[in-house]
């Protein structure tokens, strides 16, 4: 019986189905590109400015 070899990949998308969501938003044109204008100027990931807007608004609902 051969040993099946551990594939990195299939573990990767079955870890993040399991334990990860995505967060889907659309706004106009011109607003996503002035905010990735933005975040490229400030050597900011976008991803980075959603994650602290989420955190400061859990933080704010948990302080109530």
């Amino acid at each position: 019986m051969e040993k099946e070899k551990f594939n990195q990949a299939k573990y990767m998308r079955e870890w993040q189905k399991e334990n990860m969501k995505q967060v889907k938003a659309s706004y106009k044109t011109e607003f996503v590109d002035e905010f990735k204008a933005a975040c490229k100027k400030l050597g900011i990931k976008q991803s980075d400015v959603f994650r602290k807007a989420m955190q400061d608004m859990i933080e704010k609902a948990n302080n109530i």
